[in-house]
């Protein structure tokens, strides 16, 4: 079948154009910049509405991967992106006939209320309603592989200091999922036809910060923490980093988002997904972070 995906160029969907085109089906991408090397590739931009004109003709199927990736953003740009971006792009899908539409949330629509998580909610709400006959919604814990950004590759560049930091233990636990089980997962469900079926994507497991840190550290060949800052301290050091921040106009790694992973949990026990499609992960915590650390070649290439 063919299949548009957009946000084609991201870090999920550059790992799941050539799984689909593994698969033997056609793949149309959309996204805002020059497309990368492939034979079908659309340039639009979700916030202006005549750029997706068509987008969707001869297609079977959509997988939506396109959204504002950070959480600091203005309430203003989810709304525009997610929100009013999801509802022109499924108006595009209704009209070309489309059978098919995945979209991928995450899983903060499950712990989370920030503008973020809400723009998430009603893409969600749109996308149940929108009468196509095959709708998925798929929530994805955090998703990590080679090539990541954001906190956790500031951890991994963080334990891959000579020196180990004292990581708080125990308190918030976060889900993590393998973008490569992720694409595993998007692209078997283009067999399932799901017909309106929410599923949470992790790896089964939950994760301290602290156990995060630790499995870096084992996989660059670092000693392991032998201290660890009580849990208390750190609302303190997220409000000074946010002064930090407010004063200099820079970002400071410790400010209330760069925390935010060890103060808040987010966390699923549903493997619905891995039973209806008949799969397991193919990647724990500790061997994903390995193979990162492995394609990297060497200890201290994170530094």
């Amino acid at each position: 079948m063919r299949v548009l995906v957009t946000g084609a160029r991201g870090f999920i969907g550059a790992a799941l154009i050539p799984a689909l085109e593994a698969a033997g089906h056609a793949v149309r991408g959309v996204g805002r910049g020059a497309g990368p090397a492939m034979r079908d590739w659309r340039q639009a931009d979700l916030t202006v509405p005549a750029s997706l004109a068509g987008v969707c003709d001869a297609c079977d199927a959509v997988i939506h991967l396109a959204g504002v990736a950070h959480t600091r953003a203005a309430a203003k740009e989810h709304q525009a992106v997610t929100v009013a971006g999801t509802r022109t792009l499924l108006a595009e899908a209704r009209d070309a006939g489309v059978a098919q539409f995945v979209f991928v949330s995450s899983i903060k629509v499950e712990c989370a209320r920030d503008a973020y998580a809400e723009s998430r909610r009603m893409g969600e709400d749109m996308v149940r309603a929108c009468g196509l006959p095959s709708v998925a919604i798929v929530r994805p814990a955090l998703v990590y592989g080679a090539g990541m950004r954001g906190n956790l590759e500031r951890l991994l560049r963080m334990a891959d200091l000579p020196w180990p930091l004292p990581v708080p233990s125990g308190g918030a636990r976060r889900s993590l999922v393998h973008r490569d089980d992720l694409v595993r997962v998007l692209v078997a469900l283009l067999a399932h036809r799901a017909r309106d079926a929410v599923y949470t994507v992790t790896d089964g497991a939950s994760y301290t910060v602290r156990d995060i840190y630790d499995l870096m550290r084992a996989a660059v060949g670092r000693p392991q923490a032998r201290y660890a800052l009580p849990e208390s301290v750190l609302p303190a050091v997220a409000r000074f980093g946010d002064r930090v921040a407010r004063l200099t106009g820079r970002r400071c790694p410790w400010d209330s988002e760069g925390l935010a992973p060890l103060m808040a949990s987010c966390t699923s026990e549903d493997r619905r997904v891995w039973e209806d499609l008949g799969m397991a992960p193919d990647h724990t915590l500790a061997s994903g972070i390995a193979a990162m650390v492995a394609s990297r070649g060497m200890r201290g290439a994170w530094s």
